[in-house]
């Protein structure tokens, strides 16, 4: 924001299972923010905190879509999609008049992604289906981390994942001990343009399965929309679990289903509250950030 007079930007603050995002309604498409004052926005200490920071404007002119949205990690860079995210997009949108209740899109640098609401707005949480896509799987190796063998599936889903299962057995104590913090960068350095890392464990009954998340720009994550439709892709493609699945995120529950060779993602998205921040006021984030 460059302009001399103390313009106010207006957010909105939504997470989907500890997945946070603040949400810029540009409907005008008049707000240019440079990558310091997003960094800033979404510090956790020194600015309002975030994992993430959807800038929104209209769609284009042959576009059906209701909008158009850019993702920025809290690192600043740019990303594709994100699967609880766009819930919290599309909760934005429907509570700000944006968008019909029930189905709708929004375009993404991953593409169109298809929205359809299940439940109520406002404050109240909400039940949101994303029509993710197809993921595209493009290696699959076995390969050894920190002394445990996981079979490793590269797949595409607008965005980039690396997909680990443990090709031993591994109770609930030892995934959870997996020390993400240090294993994820390691990992994520191996790809130049980085990499979203799913760790997953698909339980026996083939309809459930745990998963942890380090996602490329923001670390480790409670939850990860993109990196369980993925994940779920890839354990269905091998044949651990059905159709329909529930993905256990430290954060709490998405269902995944596949149909068609089409992802389907659904869980909840929840308004935290609303964010009024000045230009100078954002200056001001953006120098003590630096």
């Amino acid at each position: 924001m460059t302009d001399q007079v103390d313009k106010e930007l207006l957010l909105s603050k939504h997470q989907g299972l500890g997945n946070d995002f603040l949400v810029l309604l540009d409907m005008t498409g008049t707000v240019d923010l440079d990558q310091s004052e997003i960094v800033a926005l979404l510090d956790r200490h020194l600015g309002v905190g975030a994992d993430g920071l959807m800038h929104v404007t209209p769609a284009d002119a042959d576009s059906p879509s209701v909008a158009r949205m850019v993702l920025y990690n809290s690192d600043g860079s740019r990303a594709e999609m994100s699967g609880n995210g766009i819930r919290c997009l599309a909760q934005a949108l429907i509570d700000a008049g944006g968008a019909p209740l029930g189905s709708f899109s929004i375009d993404t640098d991953a593409g169109v992604m298809e929205i359809e609401s299940h439940s109520a707005f406002g404050e109240a949480v909400a039940a949101i289906s994303v029509g993710i896509g197809t993921p595209k799987i493009f290696e699959s190796d076995v390969r050894t981390i920190d002394g445990i063998e996981y079979q490793a599936v590269r797949v595409d889903i607008g965005n980039p994942h690396l997909v680990l299962i443990p090709t031993q057995v591994m109770d609930a104590g030892r995934f959870n001990s997996l020390d993400l913090a240090t294993l994820g960068p390691k990992i994520e350095s191996q790809y130049p343009g980085g990499m979203n890392i799913e760790w997953i464990v698909p339980d026996r009954n083939r309809s459930e399965m745990m998963l942890r998340v380090w996602e490329r720009g923001a670390g480790i994550t409670q939850a990860c929309g993109t990196g369980s439709t993925a994940s779920s892709f890839v354990a269905n493609d091998l044949g651990l679990v059905d159709d329909t699945v529930v993905v256990h995120n430290p954060g709490g529950d998405l269902t995944v289903r596949i149909a068609g060779g089409t992802c389907y993602l659904t869980g909840p998205a929840q308004k935290v509250c609303e964010i009024q921040v000045t230009s100078s006021q954002l200056k001001a984030m953006a120098a003590l950030v630096k």
